[in-house]
């Protein structure tokens, strides 16, 4: 079985994969699926590995995501739910919107600190009035 390796360490056994561009796994339980939805984060998906079942690299994407996913019920005989069969789509990180992103947390940083700073003032400037 195939597998990917993510970059916090965790591996996710796959069905089959396209050597980063999308992967496909089979779940029997849907919080299984939502699980490792959760760790698929742009972080983990900056830099991982995808090995073939005799362990052999196959690819070391970088800069990825997952925005979307494919997915497709599996009905039991009897009309019951018998799992999920989920393709994972991998896109590349549009590094200039990560680095705008980046940005704007730190002039929000920014912001606060100098709002902070105003404030600080304004009381020293009220106790020397007085």
């Amino acid at each position: 079985m195939d597998k990917i390796i993510l970059k916090n360490g965790n591996i996710i056994e796959i069905e089959e994969s396209s050597n980063g561009g999308s992967f496909r796994k089979r779940f029997t339980d849907p919080q299984e699926y939502l699980t490792t939805l959760a760790i698929l984060t742009q972080d983990n998906l900056s830099a991982y590995q995808v090995q073939n079942g005799a362990g052999l690299v196959c690819a070391n994407p970088e800069n990825k995501e997952c925005l979307t996913q494919t997915v497709v019920p599996l009905w039991a005989h009897d009309g019951t739910l018998d799992g999920l069969d989920v393709t994972f789509n991998i896109t590349d990180v549009d590094l200039l919107a990560k680095a705008v992103k980046e940005l704007q947390a730190g002039q929000q940083t920014q912001d606060g600190a100098i709002s902070d700073l105003g404030e600080t003032v304004g009381k020293l400037a009220e106790r020397s009035v007085q």
